[in-house]
């Protein structure tokens, strides 16, 4: 995300599934305390729980390569299955992760209808988080690639809250989000078409092409989403096709994934004072009438697995390459549609982005107790961006803006940067008692960053590197253990992480400013989970503190604003996670969660006055989030799912003058399947709350609301 203009402007599922600032006392004692008591007393793995298995029996592969449970991994992950989604409609991110403890995702914003930014730990900036597509990194050289995540023919979603600094490196900061489809040779085996609200139609299909030696299977889909806001949608197509063969003892892989994408941008509301302005509709889009972001992304990946005499042996190379042309336009600070012309500034794109990862480890077990993997991995991104700005008029009558060929030209500029993120790592599982485990890793990480990027002012040639470890350190202690009483397992564990990020790209058209040092995060997890009654229940309850320092401020040099270095925040909060299924087809899920996210020492400018923000809130980090879930379905009859999330009351800026109030959303899904078939229908948003859920990083004192109410109609059959 744009952390620049970001600074200057001041449910868990219910069906299985070296440079860095001191760290609060607090913190510490957590930790201690936490680690005291304990020591006191194959990435297509199938996960989907089955029998008598709670969710915490359902494997992981995203915390390390082990394909551990999720019950054995001392960190806070969670595991939703193919059938759950299915089950409630899900159709975006938001849906997909509503019952997650702790966990929102705010739809749409500057990068679009289709785009997300999710907000884990009360966190909220989308390049602090790390998206996974089947273990591949999406855009993590630069930006996290959400607006082209596509939820067809998934076989799981799994999502880690906290840093991954081992096995992800610099690029896992504060979350990981891991999306993974069916693998080669599988499929979801199903048709599904939906016609929706304001004419929205979806499609898609998957089916196993070939299942032999030889594997292959493909996914297509496509979709036309329009929304209250006649001006704004998308149009995309998306094909996934998998393919896998045995060749000399192991297995190889070459998935090809595409999606061309065309969107129409909404525009978010402008805050006047405490307030919005009343006389802006909910849905004014302030863009110019030929408004766009039109993507095409195609990626490759390859792999090769094979056991060897070391022990197991994986190696996975990708290359991505998107292309984006957009047109988009806000309005000026302190304007309206009523100051005369020339009230808002546009600017064209044309961004290329091409990103190159490369993995290979080497998995070894000693003895029966402990397990190790090494390896290296690199991360290459290469982008390059022309900008043309320009301003235009918004009428005041809410008539369509003019084109913006008929604005009038001001700055252009260009930015082409090159990035690299390369690292050798461990990771060991010690198991030193039946009860007792060590999870550990160190990543020796270096970072290596050319920029130029220039204007009609002229040109900027930066270079900036880093080199420095990156780890973490955990363990879980079984203090509870019973197959056949109620209570079947209860396992405590306490986690430690320490990483960095280096500074994030501006991709707007201001795209000027200094390599900044890398931002640095210390963070400390402790909980608690269990499950029981022959797998129908489980339940989680975590404690975290995370520290970053580092954070670009806002300030003035010589006159100028500039941005440098200092600015520290500090997350800590509390979750907790209850899954009971009622009777065989009826589960209820339930979570809570306190997050306190504070500014620590935050000296900054806002409207040219300096300001310290110790001691506020994060803007758009609710202290309070809750969820509630009913799951009633599962083969043939009758289907429902009913979810409701709260949101509490959080700020929507950075002094703590302006207090959003708290707001509830209803998901609902009721269908029927029959042989094969099945009729549904699907509400989002049913509430129709429009509340504010982001903030723009274009648009100056803009927020985006949520989408409102939509209705699906779907039909699906299998294959």
């Amino acid at each position: 995300m744009h952390r620049k203009i970001r600074i200057i402007l001041a449910v868990r599922s219910p069906i299985p599934f070296p440079q860095t600032t001191t760290a609060h006392p607090k913190c510490h004692l957590n930790a201690l305390v936490a680690a005291a008591l304990m020591l006191a007393s194959s990435a297509n793995a199938e996960v989907a729980p089955a029998g008598d298995a709670s969710n915490l029996d359902a494997v992981q592969v995203t915390a390390n390569r082990f394909a551990e449970q999720v019950q054995e991994v001392p960190n806070s992950i969670e595991v939703i299955g193919a059938e759950e989604l299915r089950a409630r409609g899900v159709n975006d991110l938001r849906t997909a992760l509503s019952l997650l403890g702790g966990v929102s995702v705010a739809p749409g914003g500057d990068e679009g209808p289709a785009a997300a930014v999710p907000s884990l730990l009360g966190l909220r900036e989308v390049d602090d988080f790390e998206l996974l597509i089947d273990g591949v990194p999406a855009g993590g050289a630069f930006i996290p690639q959400f607006a082209t995540l596509d939820l067809s023919n998934v076989e799981r979603i799994e999502v880690q809250r906290g840093p991954a600094p081992v096995l992800y490196g610099t690029t896992a900061f504060a979350g990981t989000i891991n999306l993974i489809h069916y693998a080669a040779g599988s499929a979801e085996k199903r048709i599904n078409l939906a016609y929706g609200t304001f004419g929205s139609v979806e499609g898609s299909a998957s089916t196993v092409l070939v299942q032999s030696e030889y594997r292959a299977s493909l996914g297509v889909d496509g979709a036309r989403e329009r929304y209250s806001d006649s001006r704004s949608g998308l149009d995309r197509g998306h094909l996934l096709l998998r393919n896998a063969m045995d060749i000399d003892g192991g297995e190889a892989r070459l998935d090809l994934d595409a999606t061309i994408q065309h969107q129409r941008p909404a525009s978010p509301r402008p805050l006047e004072g405490a307030a919005f302005d009343p006389e802006t509709p909910l849905d004014f889009n302030q863009n110019p009438a030929d408004g766009k972001i039109d993507t095409n992304r195609f990626q490759l990946t390859g792999g090769y697995d094979k056991n060897v005499s070391v022990g197991s042996w994986g190696t996975t190379l990708s290359v991505t390459h998107t292309h984006t042309q957009l047109v988009q336009g806000f309005f000026n600070p302190d304007s309206d549609a009523a100051s005369g012309p020339d009230n808002a500034t546009g600017f064209h794109e044309a961004r290329n982005l091409t990103e190159a990862y490369l993995d290979t480890h080497v998995t070894h077990r000693f003895g029966s107790s402990l397990v190790a993997t090494f390896g290296a991995s690199e991360l290459y991104g290469r982008a390059h961006q022309d900008s043309q700005v320009f301003s235009y008029t918004v009428p005041d009558d809410g008539s369509l803006p003019n084109p913006s060929g008929e604005g009038t030209p001001q700055d252009s500029g260009y930015l082409s940067d090159r990035r690299s993120f390369a690292g050798t790592y461990a990771q060991t599982r010690w198991n030193l008692t039946r009860n007792l485990g060590l999870l550990a890793g160190l990543r020796l990480n270096h970072t290596d960053e050319r920029r130029s990027s220039g204007t009609l002012d002229g040109t900027q040639e930066q270079r900036a590197s880093t080199t420095r470890l990156s780890g973490s350190f955990g363990a879980n202690w079984r203090v509870w253990q019973d197959a056949e009483g109620d209570l079947d397992d209860v396992v405590l564990y306490a986690s430690y992480g320490n990483t960095f990020q280096t500074p994030q790209i501006d991709f707007g058209p201001d795209n000027q400013g200094p390599l900044l040092r890398p931002e640095t995060a210390r963070s400390y997890e402790s909980g608690i989970k269990a499950d029981g009654f022959d797998g129908r229940f489980s339940a989680e309850l975590s404690v975290f503190c995370v520290d970053f320092a580092n954070q670009p401020v806002a300030t003035v040099v010589d006159n100028t604003p500039a941005l440098v270095n200092g600015g520290r925040e500090r997350y800590k909060g509390a979750e907790l996670e209850l899954n009971y299924r009622l009777v065989q087809r009826l589960a209820l899920s339930a979570n809570y969660s306190y997050n306190d996210a504070r500014y620590r020492d935050f000296q900054t400018v806002i409207d040219g006055a300096s300001v310290q923000l110790a001691g506020n809130q994060l803007l758009l980090s609710p202290h309070d989030l809750a969820g509630l879930g009913l799951t009633y379905g599962g083969g043939d009859g009758f289907q429902a799912s009913l979810v409701a999330n709260y949101v509490g009351n959080r700020y929507l800026d950075m002094q703590n003058t302006v207090n959003a109030g708290s707001y509830i959303t209803v998901d609902s899904t009721l269908g029927y399947a029959f042989r094969g078939y099945s009729i549904s229908v699907s509400g989002y948003n049913l509430t129709n709350r429009r509340d504010p859920v982001l903030r723009s990083e274009l648009g100056e004192g803009q927020f985006y609301l949520l989408p409102g109410r939509r209705l699906f109609v779907r039909v699906s059959a299998s294959l």
